[in-house]
Order: structure tokens, then sequence, then C-alpha cells
């Protein structure tokens, strides 16, 4: 528990590492590329091979995890895991690397730095409100390249503190008022991602959403950029620069965010060496009891005379009918969206997972659902390679809440199952 003060957070922060003995020691010498890609990637089980295009499970899956809420495979191609514990790190064959103890870690993103910004709780006491009170606050910690088994604590975004739009003591310590109901400690902080130039985003819900004020809505997007010093370098500390006002709280529409449950960025690590500048982003609207129409949004961010204008990609909804048979733009085409990830490689795949039908599905940057047929076949339309289903098996998920992608594999949170399972297209094995 921390005690801090409306208008200077001091936070100091002792985390746990854990490290296991050498990768050689226990598995032995790692002598070719093929047993390189099995150590890496794991192995097709014989009896799951499928004759259609499509997704194959790669086994193991990754099983030493509780209740997992999202994986990314970092600019250090490290991969790193959110669960109930905390962070775990681990190496591209699973073998675990260190873990980082937080409350409610719920996602995570790396920047070009290799730092890491993990979406969590904390909790604290602010003294000027009431020191008998510990609120558990959401937040969100940037630690100093823990890949490299660092743990040290740059900075730590803590709502409604750092959220510049309540920038005085009057308008954060509304927000902490045991009598309301719309206190700063029912926000949560429900996704993470990165532009090149290492600003973050940060996507929120909560339930205080009233528009046309000088506060931000609970449910929007915050933008984070880097505190430089006098010269001119980072100090790595954040501020938020702004919020995306553009997005409605309450309403449903093509540029909404009601109930976001993730945020993806187009600069996905690491696939990329020249970076897209494109400030644009997909969100997923996960809340199952509101009749949300188009769950998934790809926002686009567009330089105008006036400056940055965010506007929605209308362009997804002509649906080429004769190209594919399903879209991203389709209406009610989800339930419960809880993870997106964007590929950045050539391919440029949108993969949803959604925790209302176990599925993850696959469409392609055009906003249709599937691949493009492979080399020889006789198919005229996208190849539909999405697949679930409720259950424990190889190709099923029990409440999957969040997905990566990196060198033709995807990875999946499946957070009911505790494991991360992995797949790679049929038609990537060589």
């Amino acid at each position: 528990m921390k005690r801090i003060t409306l208008l200077y957070l001091v936070l100091t922060i002792a985390v746990l590492g854990v490290s296991i003995a050498g990768c050689d020691e226990i598995f032995g010498t790692k002598g070719d590329s093929v047993t390189d890609e099995v150590f890496e990637e794991g192995r097709q089980d014989p009896t799951l091979i499928l004759e259609e295009v499509g997704y194959a499970a790669l086994l193991p899956f990754w099983d030493h995890f509780d209740q997992p809420t999202d994986v990314m495979v970092g600019y250090d191609e490290l991969v790193y895991v959110t669960d109930a514990s905390g962070l775990h790190i681990l190496d591209r064959a699973g073998r675990p690397f260190r873990t980082i103890n937080l409350d409610g870690a719920q996602r995570v993103v790396q920047d070009r730095l290799l730092n890491v910004y993990v979406s969590a709780r904390l909790d604290t006491v602010v003294e000027v409100v009431d020191p008998n009170i510990t609120w558990n606050l959401p937040a969100v910690y940037k630690f100093q390249n823990p890949g490299s088994g660092s743990d040290v604590v740059l900075d730590t975004l803590i709502m409604p503190f750092d959220d510049a739009s309540r920038s005085t003591p009057g308008s954060q310590r509304r927000r902490l008022d045991p009598n309301r109901d719309d206190n700063a400690d029912k926000i949560e902080i429900t996704g993470l991602g990165i532009l090149y130039d290492n600003t973050l985003y940060v996507s929120r819900r909560g339930p205080l959403n009233i528009t046309g004020q000088p506060e931000a809505p609970d449910n929007t997007i915050l933008i984070y950029g880097p505190i430089l010093d006098g010269e001119g370098n980072p100090t790595g500390r954040m501020r938020n620069v702004g919020q995306i006002r553009a997005l409605n709280p309450n309403t449903p529409s093509l540029i909404s965010a009601v109930n976001i449950g993730d945020l993806t960025t187009f600069v996905a690590p690491p696939q990329r060496e020249n970076m897209t500048e494109d400030r644009s982003f997909l969100i997923a609207q996960e809340d199952p009891n509101r009749d949300i129409s188009f769950r998934v949004l790809w926002v686009n961010a567009e330089f105008t005379v006036d400056g940055l204008e965010y506007r929605p990609r209308s362009q997804l909804l002509a649906q080429d009918t004769a190209r594919a048979e399903r879209f991203l733009y389709e209406e009610d085409r989800f339930i419960q969206p809880t993870g997106i990830a964007y590929s950045a490689d050539a391919r440029g795949h949108i993969f949803v997972t959604d925790a209302g039908t176990d599925s993850l599905y696959l469409f392609q940057s055009n906003g249709q659902e599937g691949v493009v047929p492979p080399a020889g076949s006789q198919a005229t339309k996208a190849v539909n390679v999405s697949f679930g289903g409720t259950g424990n098996g190889p190709r099923q998920f029990n409440d999957p809440s969040g997905v990566a992608y990196f060198r033709q594999v995807v990875y999946v949170a499946d957070k009911g199952n505790n494991r991360i399972a992995r797949y790679k297209l049929n038609t990537d094995f060589e």
C-alpha cells in the first residue's frame, strides 16, 4: 500500500524477479534449425492436422498461468504475459525467465526503447482525502527493460491523478468520495498501444461519462508522451497530453468508445524496422449487455488544416461479397470482443478474440474475413480460417482475453483454460 498526495505522487515499488537455470543445462543444446523451430514454435500433433487451409495448434500449449489476460511478443523477441499474479517474461519456447508481481495485471505493451507498460491496480492512501481509506486505483506501470532483469519502475500513471483533464485538486478529489458510486476505483484500464515515436495510448472505461465537460469521460482513450529534460532527452516519465474526445462514450457508432475492452495500434513489434507513422488504432467495444452493431472499430487519425482529427473508417462498410463471405464491419459480428492484434507484416492481418463465442477471428486489412487463397487453390474468395468453440480442446477456448502475433504464429491468452495457446496456418509449414 502506498500513500500519495493529490499534486505530487511519489511511488516506490519493490518487485521480485524469478529466474531459472540456463536453457542448455535443462533442455540440452539446440544444434540445428529444425530443433530451433520445435523449441520455439512447438510441434503439430499428427492427429490434428487439418486437410483444409486453417490454423493448426502448436503443442504443447503453455499452461503455467493463473487466468492469463494478455500476451505480447516484444521488440526484444521475449514473450510477455499478464495474469492474476502479475507479469511473466518468457522466451519464445515458453520457458519462464522471471515474474514481476502486480495486482490485477490486465494488459501489456512494449515501446521501441524496450520499456514495458503494464496496466494493473495500486493500493494507495490519499492523505488529504482520508488517511483511513485505502483505494484500489487503476494504474499503468512503466518498467525499464524488464527483459534484461531490471526491476526499475520509471513511472506509474494513476487515475485520476495522471489525467490532465483533472489537473486540479478539486476535480481529483471528486473522484475519491466514498459516498459516490462513480469513484475512481470503478475505472478500469483495458488497453495499451504504442506509436512509432513511443507515444502511449491508454484505453479506459468507467461509470462517469458526461460529455461537454472539461473532465474527460471515463470511456475514452488517453494519450501520453514522454517528459523531456532540459536538453531534450527522455526522462523516463510520461505525461497526459490529451484525450481522444471524438469517441462517443455512450452511444455506439462507427466512432464510439462504449465499454472498451482492448486497443491496438498498427505499430506492432517487432516485425517492422521502418515503423509506420500512422496514429490510427483499433478498439473493441466489449459490453455483451449493450446493443452494439459494430463492436470492433478502426479509427483513422488524419492530419487536416485544423490539426489531427480522428474519424471513422467507413470504407469498411463496403463489402465485396464476390471476394469474401464475411466481414469485420458486418453487423452483430461479435458478442464480446476481448482482444485485438495487428500482424504488421506484409499480410496486415487483424486478429480478434471473442469471449462471447470463445473464438479467434482473422480479417484482412480490407475488412474481409479470411486469408487470400493459397497458390494453386481453386477458391475465388477469401478462405475463412476463424475457429473456436467452448472447451479445452486444442482448437477451443474458454474466455479468451488477449491475442498477439509474431512470425506467422498467433498467441492467444486463453483465460478460462489457464494457458497460452499457439497456432500457425498449415500453409506456412515447410
